[in-house]
């Protein structure tokens, strides 16, 4: 059976076939013909799309479970960084290249600032900088007060839940980075890159927080074969970051990953983090594209027999959260290890030297590599050959039986004599008014269509984010009013700090908390409610447009058997009128995508610090001095009413912000998505019954002028035609071939 690449350059090759067909139709006319320049139109799209599909695989997992190392045995050398840590800071995107090159997409200052913003509500002294106007990163002395804020605050005020407050980690990452960055970002979104000895600059950025916080998105491209063209590789942060925005980022590509490759450390097996991941992906509703790699060091386990009894133990978590999991185990290191040999340090080599002595485990990572390089390769090849077959043979398919119809008709059309081709002409003609009615119902049908999904649409989007009875918004306000904070634990903060300080710290604990709800339970419902109703959509319209398959082909029927040839009947598609499985491509053509998952937890954007203080803080403020004056319990407890007070405050400018930020968020995916997803695939819908009606709708009476005035030259034409006939055989031929090796393919 032809590999994947060698199907993909045979589809190239029919498309170049085709349009050279359609040349050749044209110079035979002498004039532009609407429906051939469509097609010509198809066929260079087809063939520009086809050399931009892309499979994308995303590698994520625990911290320190060796991703980043796996990533590098797929592309056979040291490209990522690895190590202790967490190293990993954004989503890294790896393609096969020409070259070494890494593509840097950074923020503009605006981003940056914007959200340095979001980062310092409620931060001590930044509101009390005197300046009026927004905060800007690249002013010194915007960038004194903010450092002075940081510096103002303790470092238990830095902690939150036993990790760094992400808030302040955000804002200490753009100061530290400011100076490095200063001359590669710019006021727009800039593109730099680092090829071939400049390569492994990039590490600095995907490794260091205070450089990633500068980074929209890397592309790294590596002179390596192994997974071929159109397959791009994702190293993911760790799943288990205490930044929920690096969550979100891993969901905005998982959104988009036709597989997903779990990694799970030997060592630690399954943890509470992956399970909670997983518990997510579930949410998402794409467990179905995951497959799990049991990463194993050899040097954690006695024996085979232990490395064994673990996979068993982890194979059996996951269980309960994926039936059948695919599950395969082998050392990532190992392998890297072995396809650098030459290159290893003295230690490494000393290391894989050790490792290669335990022949038991060597020998049963090596069947497990094995079996995983033929799932993966059978994966690749079947996922690509699918998004190929359905996106683009079926509509070279169209193209192809329409000029083969337009072939027939002209080659009986010059068999005639004048006469008789004039009533031919004029019989397509008075068939054409009837087939353009049955089109205009079909329009109709569809627009009708069309507009009841939009209304089902904005009905679904409304109910799913409402403020009651158990939408989504709902629950981020219940889970706002039910967060509770333990007060005792800032009694010594009050003291030592002070009430905005505390404040401070109160709120970034408290933001952290919704924005981990946000990543973890509202971003996984919001992108499977969108995936339903992509898919309810689909097959709505399809289910509308399906009966009209059968129509379209009987009304064909008298258009066809006035042309005198056995073989017409084959040419005509007899494909089902359909979008659903174009959605992909249906959405990448009209650009659209979904809002990012981050974009969820920018309600904060909305909390205004003077909101906050405006109302009592001052007042506040002077309550809790006059209690710092007074001992015992009195004092105890008036300093914790006003921070109580504070703290309601608080989490009410919170909540208004929130439904604020979730109604304006639920209108950008009703009428900048879905709604515009909706219109497109109608227009896509629409677009295949015109092709189905196309080639009959040529207009035949200029060929019929130039036979009454005798100038045109009948023998060279049909000997044209005949040539071309021939042609558009051998064309049907090999896209019927492809057809079934595709299939075959897809298994």
């Amino acid at each position: 059976m032809p590999a994947y690449e060698t199907l993909k350059h045979q589809l190239a090759e029919i498309s170049n076939d085709t349009a050279r067909l359609l040349d050749d139709a044209e110079e035979i006319t002498e004039r532009v013909d609407e429906g051939i320049a469509h097609w010509r139109s198809t066929c260079r799209t087809i063939s520009e799309q086809i050399s931009q599909e892309t499979m994308r695989v995303a590698v994520v997992g625990a911290i320190k479970s060796g991703k980043s190392t796996f990533v590098n045995t797929l592309f056979g050398g040291d490209y990522l960084k690895r190590g202790a840590g967490v190293v990993t800071s954004i989503v890294t995107r790896v393609r096969i290249g020409s070259g070494l090159r890494a593509i840097l997409y950074l923020k503009s200052w605006d981003e940056v600032n914007r959200e340095i913003d979001q980062a310092s509500v409620l931060l001590p002294s930044n509101s009390q900088s005197g300046e009026t106007q927004p905060f800007d990163i690249r002013r010194e002395k915007d960038r004194q007060v903010l450092s002075a804020a940081l510096d103002d605050l303790a470092a238990d005020q830095l902690i939150s839940n036993d990790t760094r407050s992400a808030g302040s980690v955000l804002l200490e990452c753009c100061l530290n980075g400011y100076e490095r960055v200063r001359e590669l970002v710019e006021a727009d979104q800039r593109t730099v890159i680092f090829e071939n000895g400049r390569f492994p600059e990039h590490r600095d950025f995907v490794g260091d927080d205070a450089m990633a916080v500068y980074l929209k998105d890397i592309q790294l491209e590596i002179d390596r074969s192994g997974l071929g063209q159109g397959v791009e590789i994702a190293d993911c942060q760790g799943s288990d970051s205490p930044n929920p925005l690096h969550l979100a980022m891993i969901q905005d590509y998982l959104m988009m990953a036709h597989l997903t490759l779990y990694v799970i450390s030997s060592r630690t097996g399954l943890r509470q983090a992956d399970i909670r991941f997983l518990s997510m992906i579930r949410k998402m509703g794409i467990m179905d594209t995951v497959a799990f790699i049991v990463n194993c060091d050899f040097s954690e386990h006695e024996s085979l027999e232990d490395l064994i009894e673990g996979v068993r133990k982890i194979e059996a978590d996951l269980s309960v959260l994926c039936p059948e999991p695919k599950l395969f185990t082998f050392s990532a290191l190992f392998h890297l290890m072995a396809q650098m040999e030459a290159d290893l340090s003295p230690r490494d080599r000393d290391r894989y030297a050790h490792w290669c002595r335990e022949a038991e485990m060597v020998a049963f990572a090596d069947r497990e590599r094995s079996r995983f390089e033929k799932f993966l390769e059978q994966k690749i090849s079947r996922e690509k050959s699918h998004l190929l077959l359905k996106n683009h043979l079926e509509r070279l398919e169209i193209v192809a039986g329409g000029i083969g119809n337009w072939i027939a008709f002209n080659r009986d059309l010059l068999a005639r004599d004048v006469n008789g081709a004039r009533e031919l002409a004029d019989h397509a003609h008075r068939q054409q008014g009837r087939l353009d009615r049955l089109k205009q119902t079909v329009k109709n049908a569809i627009d009708g269509a069309l507009l009841h999904a939009k209304r089902d649409l904005k009905s679904a989007i409304d109910g799913f984010f409402k403020e009651h009875d158990g939408g989504v918004v709902e629950g981020v306000v219940q889970f706002v009013r039910g967060y509770r904070v333990e007060m005792e634990r800032y009694s010594e903060n009050l003291k030592a700090a002070g009430f905005a300080k505390t404040l401070y710290m109160v709120f970034q604990e408290f933001k952290q908390a919704v924005d981990a709800h946000m990543a973890e339970t509202v971003n996984p419902m919001v992108i499977n409610f969108i995936r339903s109703r992509e898919k309810i959509l689909a097959e709505y319209l399809d289910e509308i447009a399906e009966p009209y398959g059968a129509m379209i082909d009987e009304a064909l029927k008298p258009v066809t058997a006035a042309v005198n040839d056995e073989k017409n009947d084959q040419r005509r598609p007899r494909s089902t009128i359909r979008v659903g499985p174009e959605l992909e491509t249906i959405r990448k053509t009209a650009g659209l995508s979904l809002p990012p998952a981050a974009a969820t937890m920018r309600y904060s954007a909305q909390i205004k610090t003077e909101a906050v203080m405006r109302f009592g803080f001052y007042k506040l403020v002077n309550l809790v001095k006059k209690a710092l004056k007074k001992t015992g319990d009195k004092a105890h407890g008036e300093q914790f009413l006003a921070l109580a007070s504070g703290i309601k405050r608080m989490k009410r400018e919170t909540e208004r912000s929130i439904l604020f930020h979730m109604k304006d968020y639920r209108e950008n995916i009703k009428y900048q998505y879905m709604l515009k997803l909706a219109d497109a695939a109608a227009s896509a819908l629409y677009g295949q019954v015109q092709d189905r009606f196309r080639h009959h709708g040529a207009d035949l009476s200029r060929l019929v002028d130039l036979m009454g005035e005798e100038r045109l030259d009948k023998e060279k034409v049909s000997a044209s035609l005949a040539k071309m006939g021939e042609a558009s055989s051998v064309l049907q031929e090999k896209i019927s071939n492809l057809r079934n090796d595709l299939e075959q393919l897809n298994g």
